[in-house]
């Protein structure tokens, strides 16, 4: 596999640090679209004030990990503020998966907010936002909140005011067809199946029909923390999910710091790794361009990357709150038009760059 040069790397992170509206890695340019999105007064992402720096964050879960005090369930720290996930639809609507007072948020392209939700009472259970990690949208305009901490996943219509189903057991969490442990990221094909990775608790990709019955899964064996490998199909941390043209599945498998990809039938195909710790991946909705975007934790940067052999065909980003930094860089998409959106957790924020050469 070959590697990016670390010079390369120091290029991509001294431009975002010296805060620079044009960010470059070998060869291709991006720029930042100043002040996107436009919040409303009295709206935000997670939190009304910014959360303690990094330093300070470890400090406090260090502590309380000595104490013992271990939330978000399966031994996770504290839920984390912020943004969890991002998702866009046919329309180039970006959806906005955010632990704050809306845990759902639409924007159009311009960064006008356009409908907020996600905050009602689904099956029983009031969406606790703090619980939330990412979610999806169909082709059909249905919007699925992944309530990761609740172990299940709701599916709302298009205006996020009904009910129409529901994937794993309410507060229950298991390793057989019907309940799910901590799942992390979703993706709903053409025809309605959907693929879920039950990430946190278990080391499972599983397929699921449009009505939510169990088809199969991918996994060491049934599902847990005992399930961790490093082998074609085996996960330490199934993540997030892209689908391309084809409908292949490029799944992030986080702790190993690699993408694995399967078929629509979750048949395993092959693996991506470079020098990255992948946390999020996109693919645009046309799916027929050679490359894929990626949220990348490694020295909090966003990759360009090709999709045959995940050469780096873009970097940008470092650690921080400046243009172009992030903190725990956690979503990623791209619309029709070639503009990446990146959104960190800690940094409560969506950051929008366009191809240097665009005019918008």
């Amino acid at each position: 596999m070959r590697r990016v040069a670390i010079g390369t790397l120091a290029m991509a992170g001294l431009l975002a640090l010296a805060g620079t509206s044009r960010v470059a890695a070998q060869g291709e340019q991006y720029r930042l679209v100043p002040n996107w999105p436009t919040l409303p007064s009295g709206t935000y992402f997670g939190l009304k004030a910014a959360p303690p720096p990094p330093a300070e964050r470890e400090a406090q879960a260090a502590a309380r990990r000595a104490r013992g005090e271990m939330g978000g369930g399966g031994g996770l720290p504290t839920n984390q503020p912020g943004i969890s996930g991002l998702a866009i639809d046919k329309n180039d609507r970006i959806f906005v998966f955010n632990r704050g007072p809306k845990p759902v948020m639409i924007f159009d392209t311009a960064g006008k907010l356009l409908q907020a939700g996600g905050d009602g009472e689904y099956n029983g259970k009031k969406i606790n936002p703090d619980w939330e990690h990412s979610g999806g949208v169909d082709w059909d305009g249905n919007v699925y909140i992944i309530e990761r901490d609740a172990h299940r996943i709701v599916k709302l219509n298009p205006t996020m005011d009904t009910f129409l189903m529901q994937i794993g057991v309410t507060m229950e969490k298991g390793t057989d067809a019907t309940h799910l442990d901590l799942p992390s990221g979703i993706a709903i094909l053409k025809n309605g199946n959907i693929v879920v990775t039950d990430g946190y608790g278990n080391n499972r990709a599983i397929l699921y029909d449009k009505a939510g019955k169990f088809i199969k899964q991918v996994g060491k064996g049934a599902g847990g923390p005992a399930d961790k490998g490093t082998g074609p199909g085996e996960w330490i941390l199934p993540h997030k999910i892209a689908v391309d043209a084809q409908e292949n599945l490029y799944i992030v498998d986080r702790e190993n710091k690699r993408i694995q990809i399967f078929d629509k039938d979750l048949n395993y195909k092959r693996e991506l790794k470079n020098e990255w710790n992948p946390w999020d991946i996109h693919i645009s909705r046309k799916g027929t361009e050679p490359y894929g975007f990626m949220a990348d934790h490694l020295l909090e940067r966003v990759h360009k990357f090709s999709l045959a052999d995940g050469k780096l065909l873009a970097t940008w980003g470092s650690q921080g709150l400046g243009p172009n930094q992030f903190d725990w860089v956690h979503g990623i998409v791209v619309d029709s038009k070639g503009a990446v959106y990146a959104a960190d957790t800690y940094g409560q924020r969506i950051q929008k760059f366009v191809p240097a050469s665009s005019s918008r």
